[in-house]
């Protein structure tokens, strides 16, 4: 017993003497070395935690109102766990779910949450329901099936039904059932025979329309005179894009963003018989980005496009004076997050590039302010982002933003880390963008590209892009590199390149091919080998590696192969020659762990400088704090070896971290 009682107390004290090095260590943050923010001319401001980043108990969003009117749902943290509030909209009687969810919706009724969640990281999102009312926070799944992704399509009125797309019988594509909040078996609705990449459905839950993939073509098909058949109503090439939402008119008309014969992302009115477009409003400059619908009318309230910094055509002009008023005169994209179903209650998020806060909007009473992210509580210290454009070495216009350091009398010469966002059929937008922000804090300047690709800009901007992974999209990206040294901001010197996802691949890419251009590179997620990347899809992403084929080419074709591995990082190891850090999810089924691990394995065959970390419990992209506490932390250590920024140190969050 003496010698029990002996070594807890021993463990006592080494817990005790090791909580107070972390203590201690926590306050080591090292300062900058980098010539342009040292000195008089350099006053950076506060140097902001990682925690703060990262976690926040303050910090809220995604509001959503019920149909009725009477309650509100947001995210949240209940104590130190994510979770799901909800409560009347007056204030009072609020309880939590605790779940780390992807999204939130009340049913038609106004009496159950819906809400989606990924709780493995693996992207096979389940639905679970919960009731409004009442001291119950359990969660009933709706369709409980392993291994599967299920979806909302759409609330059905009058009732707790929703309607619901799975690929639970076949993984490869979803079918559509009918299940209830309130208990009972899904009803099968329709079943997919392979092709069907979009069901139409109304709120009353009838199935209207659905288009199918069949070789160049897509298909847009009406439900027969005959039960189970379908009559083909229009064709469109599978290469253009007609997004199409918010069926109304008895089901025979919808909205979409559609650019069919043209070549930006217009809003039209479309009918489901004939497929006659009605151009209802248009960009000459970009894409448009989304629609918000009345809820009561099913017309548009709002659209929102981005330019440079956000705008956005309001449909009413009562309403655009309410927006307009929450905007104040600084650039903000203001959107309505939910809508009672008179229109009359509101939730609308106004975001900055200085986080978001969300409103409660009531017909004849003031705004009333319901909370904040995570970068709109650390505001005061953060940094302005502003639009860029420059010409690339072929003459495409190619847009972006940079976000310089605050506190700095003469900003030239600085650090620079290029963020090349993912997809690639993405874009970066102006507005809340956390890392941007935690990288300007340490004193870098940040910029982003819009290479040929991205989304956003038009159907030919984003076709310049065929065949050029690892050409003119990364020469896109160092003639910004180009233009930032030109123009005095970047020292040539001490480049960074980060980038998640495409993003990774592209960070390598810059480490492989370019490597006199960067001082390191930071990779997430990121691809190394293309042609193993798509035979080792998700089952279903079948219907679109079509498109993918197209851009990069076919593995299953020799010639297409060789090209692919010829754009692939991973057999161009050998060519490195600035550290690189690697970082990746476990469970990511999109970009699958195994290909950060062969390329550790090469870098390291070859004798080059790489550090490598894994997020236990998540995937393509961290949902955990713990895990993007981590990733924060390895990325100012990093790239204040490299470029010469501040680090804050040890944070004593991680301390904790090992719970979550």
């Amino acid at each position: 017993m003496a010698w029990h009682t002996a070594m807890a107390r021993r463990f006592a004290w080494r817990a005790v003497g090791g909580l107070a090095m972390a203590l201690a260590l926590g306050g080591c943050a090292t300062g900058p070395t980098h010539p342009a923010l040292t000195g008089a001319q350099a006053q950076l401001p506060d140097l902001i935690p990682v925690r703060d980043f990262v976690a926040s108990r303050q910090s809220t969003g995604g509001y959503q109102v019920s149909p009725d009117g009477q309650r509100i749902a947001w995210f949240g943290v209940d104590g130190v766990v994510p979770a799901i509030w909800v409560r009347s909209i007056d204030g009072g009687d609020a309880k939590a779910f605790r779940i780390r969810a992807r999204s939130v919706r009340f049913s038609a009724d106004s009496r159950w949450l819906v809400i989606s969640a990924d709780p493995t990281g693996d992207e096979n999102h389940r639905l679970y329901a919960g009731r409004v009312q009442g001291p119950d926070t359990g969660l009933r799944e709706l369709m409980p099936a392993p291994r599967s992704v299920s979806r909302l399509v759409e609330a059905v009125d009058g009732g707790a039904d929703f309607v619901v797309a799975s690929n639970q019988r076949d993984k490869k594509v979803f079918d559509l059932y009918r299940v209830s909040a309130e208990g009972g078996a899904p009803v099968p609705l329709a079943t997919n025979p392979g092709s069907v990449s979009w069901w139409g459905v109304d709120r009353a839950g009838q199935v209207q329309a659905r288009t199918r993939v069949q070789g160049e073509q897509i298909t847009l098909e009406r439900p027969g005179a005959a039960p189970g058949g379908w009559v083909t109503a229009v064709q469109w090439s599978r290469w253009e894009s007609v997004n199409l939402f918010g069926l109304h008119d008895g089901g025979r008309q919808a909205w979409a963003l559609s650019n069919r014969g043209r070549d930006k992302l217009a809003l039209v009115r479309f009918d489901l018989s004939t497929g006659a477009e009605a151009v209802a409003f248009e960009s000459p400059e970009v894409d448009l980005d989304s629609v918000t619908l009345s809820r009561l009318t099913r017309e548009p309230l709002v659209a929102h496009y981005m330019p440079g910094y956000p705008e956005r055509k309001v449909f009413d002009a009562g309403l655009a004076t309410r927006l307009t008023a929450l905007a104040g005169n600084e650039p903000a994209e203001v959107r309505i997050i939910s809508a009672d179903q008179s229109d009359r209650v509101l939730t609308v998020a106004v975001t900055t590039d200085r986080g978001a806060r969300t409103y409660l909007l009531r017909d004849g009473r003031d705004p009333e302010f319901l909370g904040e992210t995570r970068l709109s509580l650390i505001a005061d210290g953060l940094a302005t982002t502003v639009p860029v454009r420059y010409a690339a070495r072929d003459g495409l216009p190619i847009h972006g933003y940079l976000t310089l350091p605050v506190g700095l009398q003469s900003p030239r010469g600085l650090p620079l880390v290029l963020l090349v966002h993912g997809g690639p059929w993405a874009r970066d937008r102006w507005g809340e963008g956390t890392m941007r922000q935690f990288l300007a804090n340490r004193g870098y300047a940040v910029l982003q590209v819009n290479y040929r690709g991205s989304s956003g800009y038009g159907r030919t901007h984003m076709e310049k892009a065929m065949g050029e992974f690892a050409g003119r999209m990364h020469d896109d990206l160092i003639d910004g590199v180009r233009w930032a040294v030109e123009r005095g901001v970047a020292d040539p010197s001490r480049v960074a390149i980060y980038g998640a996802s495409y993003g990774g691949y592209s960070a390598l890419v810059g480490a492989t091919f370019t490597p006199e251009v960067f001082a390191c590179a930071v990779d997430v997620v990121g691809v190394t080998d293309i042609a193993r990347l798509l035979e080792a899809a998700p089952p279903y992403w079948e219907l679109g590696l079509p498109w993918w084929h197209r851009y990069v080419g076919n593995p299953a074709v020799p010639e297409d192969r060789a090209r692919m591995d010829a754009k692939s990082p991973l057999y161009r190891a050998q060519h490195a020659q600035k550290p690189i850090l690697i970082m990746h999810g476990v469970n990511d089924p999109r970009v699958k762990l195994e290909q950060s691990e062969w390329m550790v394995a090469a870098l390291r065959k070859a004798g080059k400088e790489v550090e490598y970390v894994t997020f236990q419990g998540d995937g393509h992209g961290n949902q955990k704090w713990s895990n993007n506490l981590t990733m924060y932390r390895k990325t100012e250590d990093f790239l204040a070896k490299c470029l010469g920024g501040r680090t804050s140190g040890f944070d004593y969050y991680q301390l904790g971290a090992w719970a979550f």
